[in-house]
């Protein structure tokens, strides 16, 4: 039971999420903070444009979310697969497993993150603002 309310209760504050970020651009209108690692540093950290990127999604621009934060684009059909599934499971009252991934799958995805977060600060094509 637990586990079933907490599962409906993320996906309403998602959805509630996604309403507001429709409505709302980021920058622009509503509340949406700012990026503390670039405010501190000047430099882009993995999630910075992710909001942005949010709100193009939620929009149909796939090609400016895209520029704007390349590495979730990528990973959100992961992301909702997994939750999904999660869902899915948590929803028929079975028990999910609390880590499916083997180490090494994390360690390729950490390292991913951190290649991402260095060249996206070099002055390389893809990564230039």
């Amino acid at each position: 039971m637990y586990r079933r309310s907490t599962v409906l209760a993320i996906w309403i504050l998602l959805i509630a999420g996604a309403v507001y970020l429709f409505i709302f651009e980021p920058g622009k209108t509503g509340f949406f903070p700012g990026c503390p690692f670039r405010l501190l540093t000047g430099f882009t950290c993995p999630g910075c444009g992710t909001t942005r990127a949010l709100h193009q999604i939620l929009h149909g621009h796939f090609d400016t979310a895209f520029t704007l934060n390349p590495l979730l684009l990528i990973a959100i059909p992961f992301a909702l697969f997994a939750f999904l599934r999660y869902t899915v499971i948590v929803m028929r009252g079975g028990v999910p497993r609390p880590n499916a991934l083997p180490a090494p799958v994390i360690y390729a995805i950490f390292f991913i993150i951190v290649s991402f977060w260095i060249f996206r600060n070099t002055p390389l094509y893809p990564f230039v603002s």
